[in-house]
C-alpha cells in the first residue's frame, strides 16, 4: 500500500509534467544548461521549481506550513528577477496558492507563507489540527458565532477579544491628560479628548499611538487634532502563568510555546466540550476564577471571562495590589516636590525635555513622567526595505536603492537584477536620468589588444557642468584636472578612497565605486525609479524589459542592445566593432576555467552567501573570463563582484582571495603546458596590458633559410 504522502507527491509531480509538457528529468536537465537565455526555459523551470518546493515539504514529512516565516525546501534558481512565480497547473494553483507566495529574488525562487489566506499564527497559544494546507489557531464560539483568534469587537461599551479559545470581556478606562477635557462622541472608545495632541511633553502625530512606561496598557491617539487616551485590560491566556512571558515594551504577556488542541473524552457521550486553562480543566457551564480581577465560565469549549480594567495611576511608582485586591495603588505622598533632578540637571514642575526622537518627559510634582511613540509593525514588499530616516522615530518602508555592477570581460547586472555580457570596446552610456537630465554616466571599454574581449577602462560622471573622470589605477580628474584624494566639490560630490577602491558620493543620490581596473558599481537613489536608461536598464523593478535600445525597442540580442548605447563615434572604439563569434577552445582550457571557478559553490567562504544570492551568473561569468583571456587573474573579477553582493546581504566572505588564487602565486597546474610562458612571476596580474599578447592581422613570417655553400 502506498503511503498517503507518496500518493500526494506523485500527484504533484504528474501535475507538473502535464502542466508544461516536460517531466521532472527534462526540467532538471534544463535548469543548469549554461549560456542559454534563462527566459526561454522560464515556463518549465517555474513549474518545476514550485513543484520541487512542494515535494520537498511532502517527502521530508515537513508539510508546507503557512504559519512559518519561510517555506523549507530546495532552493531553485530563477531568471525573472522581482516577478511572481506562479504554479502552471490549474489544480495546483487552486489547491496550494493559499499556502505561499513565491517571487524570484536574488536569483532564487523565494516562497513565503500566505498568512492572509490561512489566518494569523503569530503568538498562537493553541494550534488546531491542519485543514488542507493551512494550520489555524483555535478560535472562539460566542452566541452562536465563531470568532478567529486575535480578533476584537465592541458591544454596549465593552471590548470582546478572542485569544485561542478564550474570550475576554472588559470595559476600557478613559484618561484625559489635560485640565479641561471635552466630551466628544465617536472618538477613541467615546472617551473625553484634549485639544492639544501632547502628553508628558511628547508630540502625538495624527493617527499614531503613544505609550507611557508607567502604564504600558494605556494608549493615547491623536485623531483630527484631538488627543484621547484609553486603558484596556489584558486578555486571559489559555496557558499557565509559568508558561507566560512579557515581551520587551509590550503591555500584555504572551504564551511561551503553542499547545496542540487537546481532545478530551466526554463521559456519557455528552456533546458539550470542557475548557482548558493551563493544566486545569473546567466543565461546561462551570464558573471559575483566574485571578482577583477575572471571573470566567466555560461555554462549550470556550472560556468566557469578565476582567476588571484597573484605573490609570498618576504616580511614577505604584505599589503592587494588596492581598485579595485586584489593582495596584499609588503610595501616599508625604511631601510635594516642585522640581525633578535628572542626571544632575534640574527641571521645574511642568518642564518638558526630549530624550530622543521617540521619547520625551515632563516633571510632575518632582517625578518625571515620560511618553514614547509606538511604532507600527511593518512588513515591506520585496522591492522595499525598512529604513530609519534621520530625525524620525519610526522606520518606514522605502524603495530600495538601485545597484548596477560592471565587472570582468564586461558583464553587467542591471538595477533590476538582469545579467548579460557585452564585449563592445567603445564608449557607452551606462546610466542616465532620461526624464530630468540630472546626471549621466559613460564608460570607455578597452579591447586591450585582443580580438574579442574588453574591459572597462574609465567611468565618467556628469552632473550639470561638472565632469568627474575615474581612470586606471584610480586616477581622478575633475573637469580635466587631476586631483588628489580625498577631494570635495562643494554642492556636487565627495571623493575618497575606501577599502582599496575609490568611492564617489554625489549630492543628488548617485554613488560610484571604482577599483581602477574594470570593476564599477553604480548606486542610485530610489527617487530615480523608472527614470533611467542605458546599459544599466530602466530601474522599474522589472528585469525582463531592461534591454531597451535608445529608441525604445526591446531586444534579446545583447550585441545590438549594447551597440545602440554607443556614444562618441567610431573614434572612441579601440577595435573594429563586430559581434563575438564562438571560437572552439582546447578542452584543457575549459577544464582549467571550470577548476578556477568552482569555488562559488565549493569554498567555505561563500557557503553562507549561496543561500542568499544565487552564484550561477557569477560562476558563468567567471568561466567565460577565464577561457577568454590569457592571464591567471581574469577569473577574480567575478569573485570580487559576488563577494561584494554577499556583503550587501550580510554574508561577507572571509579570506576568499587566497583560496580562489586571486592573491599570491598562481597554482602550478594553471601554467602547465602553456606555450611561451616565460619566467614565472609571483602574483602576476595578467589583466595588465603588458601580459596580454598584442593582436595583429599580419601573418608571422618564418626566418629565412640558411644556405650552405
Amino acid at each position: 500500500m502506498v503511503p498517503k504522502f507518496r500518493k500526494h507527491s506523485m500527484h504533484v509531480l504528474r501535475s507538473c509534467g502535464v502542466a508544461r509538457g516536460c517531466d521532472a528529468r527534462e526540467a532538471e536537465q534544463r535548469v543548469p544548461a549554461p549560456r542559454v537565455d534563462a527566459n526561454m526555459r522560464a515556463p518549465c523551470r517555474t513549474a518545476y521549481a514550485a513543484c520541487l518546493l512542494l515535494l520537498a515539504g511532502i517527502i521530508s514529512n515537513s508539510p508546507v506550513d503557512a504559519s512559518s516565516a519561510v517555506i523549507k525546501g530546495v532552493r531553485i534558481p530563477c531568471s525573472n528577477e522581482g516577478e511572481p512565480v506562479r504554479l502552471q497547473d490549474t489544480r495546483l494553483e487552486q489547491d496550494w496558492s493559499s499556502c505561499f507566495r513565491c517571487i524570484c529574488k536574488n536569483g532564487f525562487v523565494d516562497c513565503r507563507s500566505g498568512a492572509e489566506e490561512c489566518g494569523q499564527m503569530d503568538d498562537c497559544a493553541v494550534v488546531m489540527p491542519r485543514e488542507g494546507c493551512c494550520t489555524k489557531c483555535k478560535g472562539c464560539w460566542y452566541n452562536g458565532t465563531e470568532h478567529a483568534s486575535h480578533t476584537e469587537w465592541n458591544d454596549d461599551g465593552k471590548v470582546f477579544r478572542c485569544e485561542a479559545g478564550v474570550i475576554t470581556i472588559s470595559r476600557p478606562e478613559c484618561y484625559a491628560p489635560c485640565d479641561r477635557p471635552k466630551q466628544q462622541r465617536h472618538t477613541h472608545n467615546n472617551c473625553p479628548v484634549c485639544d492639544e495632541c501632547v502628553i508628558n511633553g511628547q508630540r502625538v502625530w495624527e493617527g499614531r499611538d503613544v505609550r507611557i512606561p508607567e502604564e504600558p496598557c494605556l494608549s493615547c491617539r491623536c485623531l483630527h487634532g484631538s488627543l484621547s487616551c484609553v486603558k484596556r485590560a489584558c486578555p486571559v491566556l489559555p496557558c499557565a502563568r509559568s508558561q507566560q512571558h512579557m515581551p520587551l515594551g509590550e503591555c500584555c504577556p504572551r504564551c511561551l510555546h503553542p499547545n496542540s488542541d487537546k481532545l478530551l473524552p466526554n463521559p456519557g457521550n455528552v456533546p458539550w466540550k470542557p475548557c482548558i486553562i493551563g493544566k486545569e480543566f473546567h466543565a461546561h457551564l462551570r464558573p471559575f476564577r483566574v485571578d482577583p480581577c477575572t471571573d470566567c465560565t466555560c461555554m462549550n469549549g470556550t472560556a468566557v471571562c469578565s476582567r476588571h480594567t484597573c484605573p490609570v495611576l498618576t504616580c511614577a511608582k505604584a505599589l503592587p495590589p494588596a492581598p485579595g485586591k485586584c489593582c495596584p495603588e499609588c503610595p501616599q505622598i508625604e511631601e510635594a516636590k516642585t522640581a525633578c533632578v535628572i542626571g544632575g540637571k534640574i527641571y521645574q514642575d511642568g518642564d518638558t525635555w526630549q530624550l530622543d526622537a521617540c521619547k520625551s518627559c515632563e516633571c510632575h510634582s518632582g517625578e518625571p513622567r515620560c511618553a514614547m511613540e509606538r511604532c507600527p509593525t511593518l512588513t515591506c514588499p520585496p522591492d522595499q526595505t525598512l529604513r530609519q530616516m534621520p530625525g524620525q522615530c519610526c522606520p518606514k518602508c522605502v524603495d530600495m536603492d538601485g545597484i548596477c555592477t560592471v565587472f570582468g570581460d564586461p558583464h553587467y547586472k542591471t538595477f533590476d537584477g538582469k545579467f548579460y555580457s557585452f564585449q563592445g570596446s567603445c564608449k557607452y552610456q551606462l546610466a542616465s536620468d532620461c526624464v530630468n537630465g540630472t546626471f549621466s554616466i559613460r564608460i570607455s571599454n578597452d579591447a586591450r589588444n585582443t580580438s574579442h574581449s574588453s574591459w572597462t577602462r574609465t567611468a565618467t560622471l556628469r552632473i550639470g557642468p561638472t565632469k568627474i573622470n575615474m581612470g586606471k589605477k584610480m586616477r581622478i580628474k575633475v573637469n580635466g584636472r587631476r586631483v588628489t584624494l580625498p577631494h570635495k566639490i562643494n554642492g556636487v560630490a565627495e571623493i575618497a578612497k575606501s577599502n582599496g577602491s575609490v568611492l564617489l558620493k554625489s549630492e543628488i543620490g548617485v554613488q560610484l565605486l571604482w577599483d581602477g581596473d574594470g570593476f564599477l558599481e553604480v548606486t542610485v537613489s530610489s527617487a530615480y525609479k523608472g527614470k533611467l536608461c542605458g546599459l544599466c536598464g530602466n530601474f522599474n523593478s522589472v528585469a525582463r524589459d531592461d534591454m531597451r535600445t535608445r529608441d525604445g525597442k526591446h531586444l534579446n540580442d545583447t550585441w545590438k542592445f549594447g551597440s545602440s548605447w554607443r556614444v562618441g563615434g567610431t573614434r572612441a572604439c579601440t577595435r573594429r566593432q563586430k559581434q563575438r563569434m564562438n571560437v572552439p577552445l582546447r578542452q584543457s582550457k575549459i577544464v582549467k576555467a571550470r577548476r578556477l571557478c568552482r569555488g562559488f559553490v565549493r569554498y567555505e567562504s561563500f557557503m553562507e552567501c549561496t543561500t542568499k544570492v544565487n552564484p550561477h551568473h557569477y560562476q558563468e561569468a567567471c568561466e567565460l573570463d577565464a577561457r577568454s583571456c590569457s592571464g591567471t587573474r581574469c577569473h577574480c573579477a567575478a569573485y570580487r563582484a559576488y563577494a561584494r553582493e554577499c556583503t550587501r546581504f550580510g554574508a561577507e566572505p572571509k579570506n576568499w582571495t587566497h583560496t580562489a588564487w586571486c592573491e599570491g602565486a598562481a597554482p602550478p597546474w594553471l601554467s602547465r603546458n602553456r606555450k611561451n610562458r616565460g619566467p614565472k612571476t609571483k602574483g602576476t596580474n595578467l589583466m595588465d596590458l603588458g601580459n596580454i599578447p598584442k593582436f595583429t592581422n599580419k601573418k608571422v613570417r618564418p626566418p629565412p633559410p640558411i644556405l650552405h655553400l
